[in-house]
């Protein structure tokens, strides 16, 4: 079995297209890969976490890395608007 062909991790983006949350997930084989998937331009759709996987001990482990932009379920013209002041 070679590690390498296996998935370490994936990508988890925010469809912005659709009013309901919606998430695509992309994985990638490598910290390389990992790097080109994030930064490849999606229309519609906004990076939200980053989760990379791994086995400590014969135990699944995994580390996610999130993101405060990304928005769920509502256009931003939606929005309550507020002023500075208020």
């Amino acid at each position: 079995m070679n590690p390498a062909s296996y998935a370490i991790g994936q990508a988890v983006f925010i469809r912005t297209d659709v009013p309901d949350y919606m998430e695509e997930t992309v994985p990638f084989k490598s910290l390389d890969e990992m790097v080109k998937v994030c930064m490849q331009s999606r229309d519609n759709m906004m990076l939200e976490k980053i989760v990379v996987f791994s086995m400590v001990d014969h135990e699944a482990a995994a580390l996610t890395l999130g993101f405060v932009s990304a928005s769920r379920g509502h256009a931003a013209d939606d929005a309550p608007k507020k002023e500075f002041w208020q």
